[in-house]
C-alpha cells in the first residue's frame, strides 16, 4: 500500500494530486501507461471507483488520456500546468549529510557498488595511457615535476579548443581554463555568477553535486519541472523567471545525470535565447558529451545564443581516467573572476596528468576509445532494458539512454525503498536512495544505477539481484518462492 500525506479531502483527490506529481515531475513521461486501475486501487488500498474518479478527472483536465482496452496514457503536453500544481519558490538545499553518508558507505564496502558514477577498470584505456605515459616520459623535461599555474598547459589548452570545435564552440586556448575534474569547475562557475542567497534555477532530480555546491554556498534551488525524454522544460522556466529573480541556470543537457536525456537542438535554442533576453548566465556542465554517439550529438548551449555567459564545465573523469582529475571550463564573460579564484585558491591541476592527457587528444585516441566505450555501454544499457520490461515488479519504467552509464529506474509506488537498499546490501550490491537528488532530499521510488563497466556475468548477476529486491520490496514474490539468485563470483 502506498502511504501518502494525509489531506483534508476526498482520497479521490488524493490520487489525483499524487498522479499530477508524478507527471508534473518528469517521472510519469508522455506516452507513458499508467498503473492499471486495480494496481492504483492496490497501490492506495481504495476502491476501483474511487481510482476511477481521480482518472476521469485527470482526462477531463488533459494530464491523461485513455485508450480503449488498452488503459491510461499521460498526455502529450498542451498547455502550461498552472503554477498551484508546480509552485515557482525556492528552496533551501539539504543533501550534503545524505551526500556524505552515501559515499562514506560505498567507498567502506567491499561489494558491488551501482552508486558510484565511474567507469570500472576494464573500460579504462590502460593500454593507450601507458602509451602516452612512455610517450611523455620519453620527453622528460621540467615540465612533469614542475608547477603549472592557471589557466593550465598551454598545449593541452590548445588541443581542447580544437576539440570545442566538434561542440559547436569557437573559442582560443587563452578562453579554456584546465581544472581539477568537473565538479570543481561548476563549484567556480557558480561562485561567479551568483551570490550567497541568490537562487539558481535547475533541473529536478539534478546532479548532487551541483545540489552540495549550492548548498555549501549558501544559495537557494528553485526546481524546473524536468521531462526525462527531453529535459528542462522551457515553458516553466519562461514562467518561473515571471515569478522569480534567478541568478544563474544550471543544468545537464547531454546524458543527464540522473535521468540519461539528451534536450533536443531546439529546446536548447529556446532556452538559450530565453536566457540572453533576461541576461542570466547558464551554467552548462557537460561531462558525459563523448558517451553520446555521434548521431545523437547535439551542439552545446554555450555555441547559442547566451554562449558568452554560458560557462561550459566538462571533464575527462568519465571516459577516460577518472583519477587524473582533470577537467575544463570555457566561462566567457567570467574568464578574469574564476581565474582570480584559482589563483586565490592554488587550484592548480598535476603536470603530469596535464601532459599525458595532451598526448592521448594529439595521438587521435579520444574518438576511438570513445567509440569502443559506446559499444560496451549499449550492450548493458539493452540489457536493463530488456531486464526491467519482463522481469522488474510490475509498474517499474525505464527509459533507456542514447548513451552512458547512467540509468533511472521508476519502481512501483508501493516500493519500499528502505527495505530495497538493505536486502540489496546484504547480497552484496550498494545502491543509493534518490532524495540526494532533489534539493530538499525528497524520497521516491526511483533509483540511480550506475554501470560504468562492460556487460559480464557478474554485472548480470547484480541486476538479477536487484529485481529479486525490489519484487520483495514490493511484496511481490509469491509465498515460500525464494526469487534470489544465488550469490557467486561477480567477475
Amino acid at each position: 500500500m502506498y502511504c501518502i500525506e494525509q489531506r483534508n479531502e476526498p482520497r479521490w483527490k488524493t490520487i489525483r494530486h499524487w498522479i499530477v506529481r508524478q507527471i508534473n515531475s518528469g517521472e510519469w513521461p508522455e506516452t507513458m501507461k499508467l498503473p492499471s486501475i486495480r494496481a492504483l486501487s492496490r497501490m492506495f488500498d481504495t476502491s476501483v471507483t474511487t481510482v476511477q474518479r481521480a482518472l476521469g478527472d485527470l482526462e477531463s483536465s488533459c494530464y491523461i488520456r485513455a485508450e480503449p482496452r488498452t488503459g491510461y496514457f499521460v498526455a502529450a503536453k498542451t498547455q502550461a500546468v498552472p503554477a498551484d500544481e508546480t509552485g515557482f519558490a525556492s528552496v533551501a538545499v539539504n543533501v550534503n549529510h545524505a551526500v556524505v553518508a552515501m559515499l562514506s558507505r560505498a567507498g567502506r564496502l567491499k561489494s558491488a557498488s551501482l552508486s558510484s558514477a565511474v567507469l570500472h577498470d576494464d573500460l579504462i584505456p590502460h593500454t593507450l595511457l601507458k602509451k602516452c605515459l612512455s610517450a611523455v616520459a620519453d620527453r622528460y623535461d621540467s615540465l612533469l615535476t614542475g608547477f603549472i599555474p592557471p589557466p593550465g598547459l598551454p598545449d593541452l589548452r590548445r588541443r581542447l579548443a580544437a576539440l570545442m570545435l566538434t561542440r559547436g564552440v569557437v573559442c582560443g586556448p587563452d578562453d579554456i581554463l584546465i581544472t581539477s575534474g568537473d565538479t570543481i569547475g561548476l563549484e567556480l562557475a557558480l561562485e561567479a555568477v551568483a551570490p550567497q542567497g541568490g537562487v539558481v534555477a535547475i533541473e529536478m532530480p539534478t546532479y548532487y553535486g551541483m545540489l552540495q555546491i549550492i548548498e555549501r554556498l549558501g544559495m537557494r534551488a528553485l526546481p524546473i519541472r524536468t521531462h526525462p525524454r527531453t529535459g528542462m522544460d522551457v515553458d516553466h522556466l519562461e514562467e518561473a523567471l515571471k515569478h522569480q529573480q534567478i541568478a544563474a541556470i544550471y543544468l545537464n543537457p547531454t546524458l543527464q545525470n540522473p535521468q540519461g536525456f539528451i534536450m533536443p537542438d531546439d529546446a536548447r535554442a529556446r532556452l538559450s535565447r530565453l536566457a540572453h533576453t533576461a541576461g542570466i548566465p547558464i551554467i552548462e556542465d557537460d561531462i558525459f558529451f563523448d558517451l553520446a554517439p555521434g548521431k545523437t550529438r547535439p551542439r552545446a548551449l554555450k555555441s547559442l545564443a547566451a554562449g558568452s555567459r554560458t560557462l561550459y564545465c566538462s571533464s575527462f573523469s568519465k571516459t577516460i581516467a577518472p583519477g587524473y582529475r582533470v577537467g575544463w571550463c570555457v566561462p566567457g564573460d567570467y574568464r578574469d573572476a574564476i581565474l582570480a579564484q584559482m589563483f586565490a585558491r592554488n587550484l592548480s591541476v598535476s603536470s603530469l596528468a596535464q601532459q599525458v592527457l595532451n598526448v592521448f587528444l594529439e595521438r587521435g585516441y579520444l574518438e576511438r576509445h570513445s567509440a569502443r566505450l559506446q559499444d560496451k555501454l549499449a550492450a548493458v544499457r539493452d540489457y536493463l532494458d530488456i531486464l526491467v520490461r519482463t522481469e522488474f515488479p510490475e509498474g517499474s519504467s525505464y527509459i533507456p539512454p542514447a548513451g552512458g552509464f547512467i540509468h533511472w529506474v521508476l519502481l512501483p509506488a508501493n516500493t519500499d525503498m528502505s527495505t530495497l537498499a538493505s536486502l540489496a546490501e546484504q547480497q552484496g550490491c550498494h545502491i543509493a536512495g534518490s532524495g540526494i537528488f532533489f534539493p530538499d532530499d525528497r524520497q521516491n521510488t526511483a533509483v540511480r544505477l550506475c554501470l560504468g563497466s562492460a556487460l559480464s556475468p557478474g554485472m548480470k548477476l547484480n541486476l538479477k539481484i536487484l529485481c529479486a529486491c525490489a519484487h520483495q520490496a514490493t511484496g511481490s514474490v509469491a509465498s515460500g518462492a525464494d526469487p534470489m539468485p544465488s550469490v557467486g563470483s561477480r567477475g
